[in-house]
């Protein structure tokens, strides 16, 4: 090995092992990677080896487009990923070296390499971890040079340290978020609210999310990962977790995305999927905030909040939470055997005490006060 190339590997070990501390992760190793060997991009991605569903860890020069094409419709017809998966891990492969020249004739190369310019490919699994993997995956112009096997040589000295560096990260992440999230302030919410960490694995799931996961109807765990028994289903979930991480490391200015969950004879169920920014001093600030509502569940709360909240008496606080309920006022009359005029007064006083003059604008500002934010049971302080 020449001096050169000695030089080009202890630079690039130094930038793997920064990584394991940086807040940005290995976008900077990726920066260098490129540079130290002429590639148009590099990747590092999660992939699952069974439904090719990808989460985009740390992308270098793959626009977004390309990443949810690939995401969505591609992936599966990935030839180089394909044969990764069947050959030992933690080892480097190329497209021109490894793969018959008949895959300039598919559908994937045709519709998603060509188009951006890629000419040669590269990629090692670098982490298997049931039917996950860590692959980092290099893209190559026309007009750079085809990867050679001495490449191969040079990149594969490198995977040993990606390993320990990449589980090194893994470990921090545990720590930092245990240490940032409380799991009491997640539990006080009423709506299925899970945090998922840079890796795209659940960090913590809320009671109202474990009980939706435990069903393993509409979600659950899978390695920690959130899946459905659609696979197009779970590759959107992917996706939407995938650039909300991303956007969690910039300016998490993206609006929310969003995935509906269709349910058989029932209404569907809707995840919102945010960026989670973390401090600045944090050492790690990608994450994910997702929140599932259920449109068919009825919302609870107790007559003690919206009477703290409201100032309302304990009468008119249960007639309040019955008209969120969808009852009418004669219904509410019978249920508790006084008359239509003693109800319609209580209305009125909520009406004075919330600054309400329709039912309509009465329901709306219930639904959205901390009493229907908060789990059934909580009080506030």
């Amino acid at each position: 090995m020449s001096d050169h190339d000695e030089g080009r590997i202890d630079s690039l070990l130094g930038a793997v092992y920064e990584a394991v501390m940086a807040p940005e992760g290995f976008s900077q190793f990726l920066a260098s990677l490129i540079a130290a060997f002429d590639l148009k991009a590099a990747m590092m991605l999660i992939c699952h080896t069974g439904t090719n569903e990808i989460k985009g860890l740390w992308l270098n020069n793959l626009p977004q487009k390309w990443l949810e094409l690939y995401a969505l419709e591609y992936g599966a017809e990935d030839v180089l990923a394909q044969h990764m998966q069947v050959s030992p891990i933690a080892r480097f492969y190329a497209s021109n070296l490894d793969l018959d020249p008949s895959i300039r004739d598919s559908r994937f190369y045709r519709d998603w390499v060509e188009p951006q310019g890629v000419a040669f490919a590269s990629g090692a699994i670098i982490l298997r971890e049931g039917s996950w993997v860590t692959q980092v995956m290099l893209q190559r112009t026309p007009q750079q040079p085809a990867f050679t096997r001495a490449d191969m040589a040079l990149l594969n000295r490198l995977t040993p340290h990606l390993q320990r560096a990449i589980q090194m990260r893994q470990r921090l992440a545990d720590v930092q978020f245990s240490q940032q999230l409380s799991a009491a302030s997640l539990d006080v919410l009423a709506m299925p609210t899970m945090v998922v960490n840079e890796f795209g694995v659940v960090a913590h799931a809320n009671r109202s999310a474990q009980g939706l996961l435990s069903g393993r109807r509409e979600l659950w765990l899978e390695s920690g990962h959130l899946h459905n028994r659609s696979q197009a289903v779970t590759h959107q979930i992917n996706l939407e977790i995938t650039k909300a991480i991303q956007a969690s490391r910039g300016s998490a200015g993206e609006a929310p995305g969003v995935v509906l969950i269709p349910r058989s004879g029932r209404k569907d169920l809707l995840l919102l999927v945010s960026p989670l920014p973390l401090t600045e001093t944090a050492r790690m600030r990608g994450g994910a905030l997702v929140v599932a509502f259920d449109c068919e569940q009825q919302p609870q709360t107790r007559p003690a909040l919206l009477q703290q909240l409201f100032g309302l008496s304990e009468a008119e606080a249960a007639l309040a939470i019955s008209l969120c309920g969808g009852r009418t006022l004669e219904e509410v009359s019978i249920e508790r055997g006084t008359s239509l005029h003693t109800v319609r007064s209580q209305l009125k006083n909520i009406f004075n005490k919330t600054g309400t003059g329709r039912q309509a604008d009465l329901v709306s500002l219930l639904l959205t006060s901390p009493a229907y934010f908060l789990a059934h049971g909580q009080a506030i302080n």
